[in-house]
């Protein structure tokens, strides 16, 4: 079984750094170069030394970025990091309150043939029970159970610590300044407020009837990851059960305000950009956003 603080860091990882939940977007001839890398430099324009964006997948570990030299060498020549929201130690407890459900429980939402098929599943994946996590809503579960299922085929060393968390702790460690794009509360609203109980039931007991199928998208969007495929990536999350509404809010949204802020910190001091991969792709993705504004993005090699 694996433990509860583990189970702590997987999800709070995922939950608090979710980029990873797509409705399709159209892609055309000028954005192909945005769909084959992970790791961009910004320069031109206004800039005096260059910047970089680095995608991230937030359920694979930190010691997977030892294995990218590259990445590495531009990150120690930044003096700012910044993520989508600060990760500091009162953040698990945030999560947990936002995710609590408040005057009904799992078992209430889900009909009795829904909890089971749940339970079982969490059951198999983490070897606890479905109860253990009754008061939390039905997207908090669904999350919970894809960090599972991501630990069961790509499980964490030991010590190992979710890759955005691992960028801020190396920056304060360096010196560097660190900047959170959103406060937690509009990532909250990204993740979870925007959908109601009953729209949140129909998502989870979606993803718990097509298991399989998400187990098969496990391993492709891992190694669509690793060759730094953000075409496939897109593709594959593009098959999610997100509406386009829902999707503006938990990527385009989001992108759009953090453009309000990155070019004016990449003028100031070499910046360190850590968000999630699919943050990064498309024609509202912060590679396009930042071409449009006028700046040269380059797609480098990780390693």
């Amino acid at each position: 079984m694996i433990s509860m603080d583990n189970i702590r860091c997987l999800v709070i990882g995922f939950l608090v750094l979710s980029g990873a939940s797509f409705a399709p977007r159209s892609i055309n001839a000028q954005d192909d170069i945005v769909e084959n890398s992970v790791f961009w430099e910004v320069k031109g324009k206004d800039l005096s030394h260059p910047s970089y964006l680095f995608g991230t997948f937030h359920l694979l570990g930190a010691h997977y970025i030892d294995s990218l030299s590259q990445v590495i060498n531009n990150f120690e020549r930044c003096n700012i990091v910044a993520g989508e929201i600060l990760i500091d130690s009162t953040m698990t407890m945030k999560m947990m309150v936002a995710a609590r459900l408040n005057g009904t429980s799992l078992d209430k939402l889900l009909g009795p043939a829904d909890y089971s098929s749940t339970e079982a599943w969490v059951k198999e994946l983490s070897g606890y029970d479905l109860s253990t996590f009754n008061g939390m809503n039905p997207i908090a579960i669904q999350i919970f159970l894809m960090a599972m299922l991501q630990q069961k085929y790509y499980p964490m060393k030991m010590g190992d610590e979710p890759m955005d968390l691992y960028f801020q702790k190396r920056g304060m460690a360096e010196g560097k300044t660190l900047i959170g794009l959103e406060t937690f509360d509009i990532q909250i609203n990204a993740l979870f407020n925007q959908f109601s109980l009953e729209r949140q039931v129909d998502m989870l007991t979606q993803f718990v009837h097509e298991k399989d199928k998400a187990k098969d998208e496990l391993v492709l969007m891992n190694k669509s990851y690793r060759d730094g495929n953000l075409s496939k990536l897109e593709s594959l999350l593009a098959e999610q059960t997100y509406t386009k509404r829902e999707a503006e809010v938990m990527l385009d949204e989001r992108n759009h305000k953090w453009m309000q802020q990155l070019p004016d910190l990449m003028r100031q001091q070499p910046t360190f950009v850590a968000v999630g991969a699919l943050h990064l792709a498309g024609e509202n993705g912060l590679v396009a956003l930042f071409r449009k504004a006028g700046y040269t993005v380059t797609p480098l090699s990780p390693r």
